[in-house]
């Protein structure tokens, strides 16, 4: 068994109370560690690990207010890699509050301490962990090279030979199974090893590879008996929710979800089911406080993105849309431009290395805020102004600024601009976080839905009026229009069939010249594609004359 030695150990001692970061110190150079840095707060931490890779980490749970806390500076350590397979990371804290609690365990460091301890105490932990990591250490150096598939041969070959750890390889080999999509190995594995009485850990795997297999009543039962528990509880009712969804009953699975984050909130993945949830069962407030709790948790962390404050204020306006009470759909839209005036100057920002342009962003949710009050034609120009503008400042178009984009051509009927920047955010590096996921789902449900339609009325329209049936083709065009408000073709198909008409008339008919003059508005002054150009050239001298003179 190997046996703990601090003599030629890399020490890493992080806390933002300099009393408690001296007294650590002193306690792993009375241990025999003799290189030990120390460091007040996480970035700090993240620093001192790019320099070198320490063998132990010892890191407070809280480093400062508004500062990254100790689990965050854990998960970056790992995902940046900058650390080794060996690396011990303890947790210490004074704070027993559950939800912290929980979101620190979840991250899964080597050991988590609680103040006031011993030398001893502190000893006994890190060599426990010290033990468990060395052991361990080609499996977690394979997944670490991102090798699954050797890693889970490792842990087959280190439970079968019956070691001490052998318990916890299995919840390796699981979850190295479940990413891989092995779910029936991950069954049969859970069938061999459960008994009369299994864990509660066990039936929770259980009760998730049921889950990843579509099993949903399995799932169901065994994750509501582990809820029932102290232990595991939150990944039962989680687990739980998920299975509601899937059973179409929303507002049990939105009171579950609700019952979990309470418990656990620290937790972006549980954030992120939260918000999918709320917004199946209809609850945009909900969606848009978990939209929040995303961005504040994410700002001192390896997710740290501008497309998460994004999220948050699209969330806001979500709210806004539903909305049928005006004072309540008002009240949403001064909260979401409060959020824009607070989050200007936000370290996020300047540190994105995202193409990102916040003066635009702010444009775009103001033509969003006039679409949803019916200001169609503020809205199109908002929209027609800054993609010309994004298309010349950026060479590829800024992803974190397409939802709304996207948004405000779906809402206003441009669906050939719409179907194109979604080809270009497929084809992009974009991360799809299941907030973006759901944006993009929900255009694209409702343009296959409305688009279908639109298509056959203005081919409709555009046949007839090939025929010379203009009045046929004006109905058609608006039944288009109807569909697609805003939409840059129809309207001048409409502009020509217009034309027609009032040729034929002799004596002015005023609501065709109020039809054209609205029309008119819509693409005058617009950057228009070239094709799009071409034709209104062709036909607005012909259209200004019969307003200016009628």
């Amino acid at each position: 068994m190997a046996t703990l030695s601090y003599l030629n150990k890399r020490v890493l001692v992080v806390d933002d109370q300099r009393p408690f970061l001296i007294l650590l110190r002193g306690i792993m150079n009375n241990l025999g560690a003799t290189s030990v840095v120390v460091v007040q707060n996480g970035e700090s931490a993240v620093a001192a690990c790019r320099q070198e890779k320490f063998d132990i980490i010892i890191s407070d749970l809280h480093l400062g207010s508004d500062k990254k806390n100790g689990y965050q500076l854990l998960e970056e350590l790992r995902v940046r890699k900058l650390v080794k397979a060996t690396t011990i990371y303890m947790m210490v804290s004074a704070d027993s509050d559950r939800p912290m609690v929980l979101g620190s365990i979840e991250k899964q460091p080597d050991g988590y301490i609680i103040k006031p301890f011993s030398q001893s105490q502190l000893h006994n932990r890190l060599a426990k962990a010290y033990q468990k990591r060395h052991t361990l250490q080609h499996i977690y150096q394979k997944i670490m090279d991102g090798d699954n598939a050797s890693a889970i041969e490792e842990c087959r070959n280190l439970i079968r030979s019956g070691n001490r750890y052998s318990k916890y390889c299995l919840s390796i080999l699981l979850d190295l199974l479940w990413r891989e999509g092995r779910n029936e190995e991950a069954l049969q594995l859970l069938n061999s090893i459960s008994d009369a009485k299994p864990l509660p850990w066990i039936n929770i795997a259980l009760a998730r590879t049921h889950l990843y297999l579509g099993n949903i009543p399995d799932a169901m039962l065994l994750a509501s008996r582990v809820a029932a528990q102290k232990l595991y509880a939150v990944e039962g009712l989680d687990i739980m929710a998920q299975c509601r969804v899937k059973r179409n009953e929303l507002d049990e699975a939105l009171k579950t979800i609700q019952t979990s984050l309470n418990l656990a909130p620290f937790s972006l993945t549980r954030q992120f089911l939260g918000c999918e949830i709320a917004r199946l069962a209809g609850d945009f407030e909900m969606a848009k406080n978990c939209c929040q709790a995303i961005l504040e948790q994410s700002k001192k962390s390896v997710h740290r993105s501008v497309t998460h404050l994004c999220n948050y204020v699209r969330s806001i306006l979500d709210a806004a849309s539903k909305a049928e009470d005006k004072k309540i759909r008002n009240r949403y839209h001064q909260e979401a431009m409060l959020v824009l005036q607070r989050n200007r100057n936000d370290e996020l920002l300047s540190r994105t290395k995202e193409s990102f342009d916040y003066n635009i962003f702010e444009e775009l949710i103001g033509a969003r805020i006039n679409l949803i009050d019916g200001k169609l034609l503020e809205a199109k120009r908002a929209l027609n102004a800054t993609q010309y503008e994004l298309r010349q400042r950026f060479e590829e178009y800024p992803m974190a600024l397409a939802p709304d984009s996207l948004t405000l051509m779906s809402d206003l009927g441009e669906f050939e601009e719409a179907s194109q920047l979604l080809m270009e955010m497929r084809s992009s590096n974009l991360p799809v976080d299941p907030n973006l996921q759901y944006l993009i789902n929900n255009i694209e449900h409702r343009q296959n839905e409305i688009r279908e339609n639109y298509n056959k009325y203005n081919r409709a329209g555009i046949s007839q009026y090939a025929e010379g049936q203009y009045e046929a083709a004006y109905q058609s065009f608006l039944s288009a229009q109807e569909l697609a408000p805003m939409n840059t073709g129809v309207a001048l198909n409409l502009l020509q069939c217009l034309i027609k008409l009032m040729e034929k008339m002799h004596k002015p008919d005023q609501p065709l010249i109020m039809k054209c003059r609205q029309t008119y508005r819509m693409v005058d002054g617009m950057r228009l594609p070239e094709s799009h150009q071409t034709k209104f050239d062709s036909i607005k001298d012909k259209v200004k004359s019969y307003l200016e003179h009628r």
